[in-house]
């Protein structure tokens, strides 16, 4: 019986301009396509349960987003079923609507299943075929090609792997984003061999977005975990978000709850940002995180005004928490900080959030958050992030001095890490003229070298004693950061100060 998946034929005439494009889409919302382009009457029968069993002929369904003229291009999809069988309903259909509503047509494959000891090949040459009438032949599905990217789900996401290896070894054109969502298989490995069966490409074009549930089977979670390093490691931009819950194959399920009720959401928020400048992890990216971004956002747009030519303090939660007007009044003080972000996540706000305040003088502080996201940030790569926001502000505003504060120790990450962090910040800050250190860390230690709890309310945000020992280090060069200043901007006697 056929389930909900296959729409009426509605007729009606678009007018689509986009790269790619066709100038006149076929007249359907829901269309089916062989694997060569050419029209199809029909998919494969589907079982009352949303699952196809059997694939007598692959075929590419497809769906465009609505209420646009100009899609962002199109996903083409892969459902899982563990190569046995498909899952056309929740990883299928469902998942198509949810991209269409992001705004991406979206050509769902029904590939090869349940075919005997040939089957993941005749899947993988599907894979292939529907790939190439997608990047050659667009206007025979009525799609836009401006970005493509490519998903899957458990198995589907083994093929999607695997089509990514294949297309990096044959020079086909790259996706712009892959998502993976429960990969299933990404830890088998050649009998007798150290190296993967699949492979991220040698020098990844795409961003790779990767879920999972922590909870899934511990095999297939090394397995992505590997794949996803292994991206990074690659120079390729990678993230991965493993859910507290959902099991294996949470997908579009409706009674779902917790994180992973919530990854569409997420998902969203990453097609919808594309790249970003700097390394490593970029914020948290759970809902509720989004959420406090675009708060704050907003909040600092609406002070932008008031908050112009004030010492702006750019951080995390740390600087967040910290009620500054209070702390160093009368000076003109503005926070920036944001509740779990990391140096990356400041990077790309910084001239939104400060640069456009034209500051009169920066304090920063941030990278614990690094040490806690996925991928997991290094010393390396947020003395990186670092380079790159002093470097922005010397050419936007080279005159304009930045305190560069240790980050602090924390329950969150071993303290010999945090040193390494500190040690690789000290060697960039050397480079900057306007850039100096404020030396945070070891005020927060007892005198054996170990984390001061009593200066903590929970072992990583100060708590008012601990606010206190900041504000002494930074007090006389904030009240005083105007007499400071020579007639050129430079820093002069704040410099000798926090020697």
């Amino acid at each position: 019986m056929m389930n909900s998946f296959r729409f009426a034929i509605i007729a009606g005439v678009l007018l689509c301009i986009a790269v790619g494009a066709p100038a006149s889409p076929p007249e359907s919302a829901h269309q089916w396509f062989a694997i060569d382009g050419t029209p199809a009457f029909a998919g494969n029968p589907v079982g009352e349960d949303g699952l196809i069993r059997t694939v007598s002929s692959s075929v590419l369904g497809v769906t465009r987003a609505a209420g646009t003229s100009a899609p962002e291009g199109t996903v083409l999809l892969f459902p899982g079923g563990g190569y046995h069988l498909l899952d056309v309903r929740n990883e299928g259909a469902n998942t198509a609507k949810m991209l269409n509503g992001f705004g991406y047509d979206v050509a769902m494959l029904e590939y090869h299943v349940n075919a005997g000891a040939k089957t993941r090949e005749l899947a993988l040459d599907d894979a292939v075929a529907a790939w190439r009438v997608l990047t050659k032949n667009p206007q025979k599905l009525g799609v836009h090609i401006r970005r493509l990217v490519i998903m899957g789900y458990s198995a589907g996401g083994h093929l999607a792997a695997r089509l990514v290896e294949r297309l990096a070894a044959t020079g086909g054109r790259p996706p712009d984003d892959v998502v993976l969502v429960s990969p299933a298989y990404l830890d088998e490995h050649a009998l007798g061999a150290n190296t993967a069966l699949v492979e991220p490409p040698p020098r990844p074009h795409a961003r790779l977005i990767a879920f999972l549930a922590a909870n899934d089977r511990p095999e297939w979670v090394n397995g992505c975990k590997r794949y996803v390093r292994q991206w990074q490691e690659s120079g390729g931009y990678a993230v991965l978000h493993a859910l507290k819950d959902g099991a294996h194959g949470f997908g579009m399920r409706p009674d779902l709850t917790g994180e992973a009720e919530q990854w569409p959401e997420e998902l969203q928020y990453l097609l919808e940002n594309g790249p970003k400048p700097g390394v490593g992890p970029f914020n948290t990216f759970l809902p509720w995180h989004l959420g406090n971004v675009r708060d704050r956002l907003s909040t600092f747009t609406a002070e932008a005004a008031m908050d112009r030519g004030a010492v702006v303090f750019l951080g995390d939660s740390i600087t967040r928490k910290w009620d500054l007007a209070a702390a160093f009044r009368p000076v003109h003080v503005a926070n920036r900080g944001i509740s779990g972000d990391t140096t990356r996540g400041m990077l790309c706000r910084l001239q939104e959030t400060v640069l456009n305040l034209r500051p009169k003088a920066i304090v920063f502080m941030g990278g614990i958050n690094d040490l806690t996201q996925s991928p997991v940030g290094t010393p390396g790569t947020i003395a990186a992030n670092v380079r790159s926001i002093l470097a922005q502000i010397a050419v936007a505003q080279p005159n304009t001095p930045v305190f560069v504060c240790e980050t602090l120790p924390s329950k969150s990450a071993p303290l010999e890490t945090v040193r390494q962090v500190n040690a690789a910040v000290d060697a960039v800050v050397a480079n900057f003229p306007n850039a100096r250190r404020v030396r945070t860390f070891a005020a927060f230690l007892n005198s054996d070298g170990t984390e001061n709890q009593s200066l903590f309310v929970d072992g990583t945000h100060p708590n008012a004693a601990g606010y206190a020992i900041w504000r002494k280090l930074l007090e006389p060069e904030v009240s005083s950061i105007s007499a400071q200043m020579d007639p050129k901007g430079s820093l002069s006697h704040a410099r000798r100060r926090l020697e």
